[in-house]
């Protein structure tokens, strides 16, 4: 063997040997997580932002947060969702938990789906809070694992609102009568917005009469009443001028309809003494602040009833404008004119009892002298031509209640409650 051959095998020999040690080696791959590290869970929640909406069926403040859940196992550690609790916080500074028990199977390296329902109660009006997802998990083993919280932003659907209170009557202010003095007592400690239902002085509207007369009796809560016009407000030579002179621009001077909101609640503020049928000015007013409007709670007020028992009787000045309230899922409309308390239950505007209409309330009872019943009419649930007083609605998110309540020393009352209806199809 020559000295070259000799080298080629020493050569070849040391290669062999680095080639086999090589071959021990792990080949290259995907790297595998250790088999004793702890199963982890990633959590993922859909939509964005989450929205929660109120269900009719529930209560007022309840809320239901739907959320889409996706849960990721990382580390190759099959893992258990035992329980998730849900907090929503506002910007107000109510906040609200609900925890639910769960039963969720998470493979290794694998994933989990699961719808979430919550049920919140929503502590004020912010439109927007934010949602907190907390996790208890377990492993296989049973051993507690240690999951990320998760946020998100979420988006309430028509957030509640306070009750308000709407108080007032119509038919008040005589000079030197007694019974506006004790009428305006009841608004002294009745809190809320303040309506008139029309004839706020007599005999008849004038520069002098208002403050003479309306001033220190109903007057001194001027600052929160919303007034309509009646007759004795309107009919007589430069009487409405002068009623739009005191009450300012909450009368809507030169028109004296308007609208405006009192909690969840629309009012819609009309003039019967102007026209008010299909086609009038007020009347396609009337149709555009509908379609406008954001809530489907509804109250309207103006001076003529449409249905009385008392001497004045039925008036049809508002009959279209009735149809087109109930067309739009109005609740209730209040009159004043006939000097009396009457309730109505729901009717059409032909006097048809119908679950669908609205229910009336006559008031005329803020202080002038009261009237005689001359014919009882359909569909009259109450009625009392004894008593002053103040009718108090309690304007709630989708019902309401109402309260007469009589003056000092009087004792006649009549109370209850009703639902807000759903807002139909425009």
């Amino acid at each position: 063997m020559t000295s070259t051959t000799a080298g080629r095998l020493l050569l070849l020999g040391a290669l062999s040997g680095v080639f086999a040690s090589c071959d021990k080696s792990t080949p290259a791959g995907p790297t595998s997580p250790p088999t004793n590290a702890p199963a982890n869970i990633v959590v993922t929640a859909a939509p964005a932002p989450l929205v929660a909406a109120h269900a009719p069926a529930d209560a007022e403040t309840k809320y239901r947060v739907p959320a889409n859940l996706t849960f990721q196992e990382t580390a190759g550690q099959a893992a258990r969702i035992t329980k998730l609790t849900v907090t929503v916080a506002a910007s107000s500074g109510w906040s609200s938990s609900a925890p639910q028990t769960v039963d969720i199977s998470v493979p290794a390296m694998g994933s989990s789906a699961y719808s979430l329902s919550s049920v919140i109660d929503v502590g004020g009006p912010d439109a927007t809070a934010t949602w907190k997802l907390d996790v208890t998990a377990a492993d296989a083993s049973g051993a507690p694992l240690s999951v990320r919280s998760i946020q998100s932003d979420v988006r309430i659907v028509d957030p509640p609102v306070p009750d308000a209170v709407l108080v007032g009557a119509g038919d008040m202010a005589g000079c030197g009568m007694q019974a506006p003095i004790e009428t305006a007592k009841l608004l002294d400690r009745i809190p809320g917005m303040v309506f008139t239902a029309g004839d706020n002085v007599y005999p008849a509207g004038s520069t002098t009469i208002y403050p003479e007369c309306y001033g220190p009796t109903w007057g001194r809560h001027m600052w929160r009443t919303h007034p309509i016009p009646g007759n004795h407000d309107w009919d007589s030579s430069g009487a409405a001028a002068a009623y739009f002179a005191y009450f300012g621009s909450v009368s809507a001077p030169g028109l004296g309809y308007y609208s405006y909101n009192a909690g969840a609640w629309h009012i819609l503020a009309l003039n019967s003494n102007i026209a008010a049928h299909a086609g009038s000015a007020q009347y396609e007013w009337l149709k555009a602040d509908l379609a406008a409007a954001a809530t489907s709670c509804m109250l309207a007020v103006w001076h003529h009833p449409l249905f009385s028992s008392s001497i004045n009787g039925n008036s049809s000045r508002m009959r279209d404008a009735w149809r087109l309230l109930q067309q739009w899922g109005a609740e209730v409309v209040v009159s004043g004119h006939d000097h009396a308390y009457e309730r109505y239950a729901p009717q059409d505007a032909d006097g048809r009892a119908s679950a669908a209409g609205m229910r009336e309330f006559v008031v005329g009872t803020g202080g002038y002298s009261l009237y005689d019943v001359a014919h009882r009419q359909p569909n009259s649930e109450v009625l009392d031509n004894r008593t002053w007083g103040v009718i108090k609605f309690t304007l709630k998110r989708s019902s309401y209640e109402w309260e007469f309540v009589p003056i000092d020393g009087q004792t006649f009352r009549d109370y209850g409650s009703g639902t807000c209806s759903v807002l139909p199809a425009r």
